[in-house]
């Protein structure tokens, strides 16, 4: 089985794992969390998406190559793009939260995941 690979939506400033196979691509929100171990609220679009690459599902799948899946979810609507990350990314998330003294560490963790 494939590793789950890391992406990032430039318009919610979040990231997603995303692992795919040969028919199928499995999308998932990377959750920040409190100090309390509760889930902080991103209000991002969507939490976990699965997408058929053949186009036989509820999602279109518009693009899905080195530079980007492209999804128009639920087949109509506002596209959803996923980037890969890069530690740019990341890093820029981490002067972002330097920026507004919030904990960095969600974004410190990021940088081990595996890239593209």
């Amino acid at each position: 089985m494939k590793k789950e690979e890391l992406y990032y939506n430039e318009e919610e400033g979040c990231f997603y794992a995303v692992r795919q196979t040969p028919k199928i691509i499995f999308i998932r929100w990377i959750p920040h969390y409190n100090c309390d171990g509760s889930e902080l609220d991103q209000n991002v679009s969507y939490k976990e998406l699965i997408v058929k690459k053949d186009n036989s599902g509820k999602h279109c799948l518009k693009e899905n190559d080195e530079e980007s899946i492209l999804i128009y979810p639920f087949r109509s609507g506002k596209p959803f793009e996923l980037l890969p990350a890069t530690d740019t990314h990341i890093t820029s998330e981490i002067e972002n939260c330097l920026r507004w003294g919030v904990s960095c560490e969600y974004h410190k963790k990021l940088l081990d995941w595996p890239k593209n």
